[in-house]
């Protein structure tokens, strides 16, 4: 069955809020695709108002616009992901007569039972509710065909096969991308290529701090190309396509899981984080409630939790922990089955909300 051409202006059963992160987005967007349903997509943009939690904007028009006019017919669910998106989701819904249903991404860091639906991963430990889908494989498309060579950068085409590809994130709480880690990650690079032979294609992302290229390729000791986002160059997907193996920078989950779709080998670059008051904070309470978890302790903090007062620093490592468990570095071919699976479950849980049953 062909997925339907997206529809901007004739009414769609589904919208889809589009945020500011791209890994974000792109789930939305890959969900929305395999429901083989119009959907509609809507590019937020937020004001400072849009720190505030979502608890206090609830479901007001103060902290977001929107790209086009919201209008009549209401869709029958709305695609979300992040708290800043919340509010919007929520007067969506109250336009609807409260009608539409709302699915979330990751999480929402406001009351869970605000939601249909929430799909989620391991590291951001939401509690286990009737509403609640954790998944392991975020929800993000394998790589498709491979793109021509030529579309390669006519400078860097004839470097050295095998060709290791090097994933670059940013700064994401509690992982900070700074001078020693970009040379630590070139230390990683360095070894690798050397122990693998080849050259590196070094990739960065809109959310990498500005000098950090420019600190790995001074590092750097082998065949090297680095494609800079800046300069409007965009190598990820032909790369994810023509890459032999992954380095990836643990930021980011979506990056990770789209390098180990492609079914060759990924290694995973890893730093401590570090951790704000209010995360230490969290996590110190969190592991006091899992020490004791019929205290009172436990049980304001998982009523604190379901309201969104509370969210567990994400905590990539969870997630990192639970791919290693279930064998997805190890095996070609696991992330994929995995995935697949995931992804089916996930569709079936939202198809009966889309068509207005429970």
């Amino acid at each position: 069955m062909s997925i339907p051409t997206p529809s901007e202006t004739s009414a769609a059963p589904i919208w889809v809020l589009l945020g500011v992160k791209r890994g974000d987005n792109q789930q939305l967007l890959s969900i929305a695709e395999a429901l083989e349903l119009p959907f509609r997509t809507i590019q937020l943009k937020f004001n400072r108002a849009a720190e505030y939690s979502p608890l206090l904007l609830r479901s007001s028009h103060l902290s977001w616009s929107a790209d086009t006019p919201l209008e009549p017919p209401w869709p029958r669910a709305v695609l979300a992901a992040g708290r800043r998106s919340v509010p919007a989701a929520r007067w969506i819904r109250r336009q609807s007569g409260r009608r539409t249903r709302l699915i979330h991404i990751n999480r929402p860091r406001a009351p869970l039972s605000w939601f249909d639906l929430i799909v989620t991963t391991p590291q951001f430990a939401l509690p286990k509710r009737p509403n609640v889908l954790v998944n392991l494989m975020p929800f993000v498309p394998r790589s498709g065909g491979t793109p021509p060579v030529a579309s390669l950068p006519s400078r860097a085409a004839n470097l050295p096969r095998p060709w290791t590809a090097i994933l670059v994130g940013g700064n994401s709480a509690p992982y900070v991308l700074d001078e020693s880690t970009a040379l630590a990650l070139a230390d990683t690079v360095n070894a690798q290529v050397r122990s693998t032979g080849g050259s590196a294609w070094v990739i960065d992302s809109p959310r990498t701090p500005a000098g950090v290229m420019a600190i790995i390729e001074q590092a750097l000791e082998v065949p090297a190309y680095l494609s800079r986002s800046r300069d409007g160059e965009n190598l990820y997907d032909l790369l994810l396509s023509q890459a032999d193996r992954f380095i990836v920078t643990a930021d980011s989950a979506s990056m990770l899981a789209e390098a180990l779709l492609s079914d060759r080998p990924v290694t995973l670059f890893d730093r401590p984080g570090q951790p704000d008051a209010k995360r230490r904070f969290d996590t110190r309470w969190s592991a006091a409630a899992a020490r004791a978890p019929t205290s009172m302790k436990a049980r304001l903090f998982e009523a604190a939790v379901d309201l969104g007062l509370v969210t567990r620093a994400a905590n990539q490592r969870l997630l990192h922990r639970a791919l290693e468990d279930a064998g997805i570095f190890q095996e070609a071919g696991r992330a994929r089955e995995r995935a697949t699976s995931e992804q089916q479950t996930t569709l079936l849980r939202i198809a009966p909300l889309v068509e207005g049953r429970r």
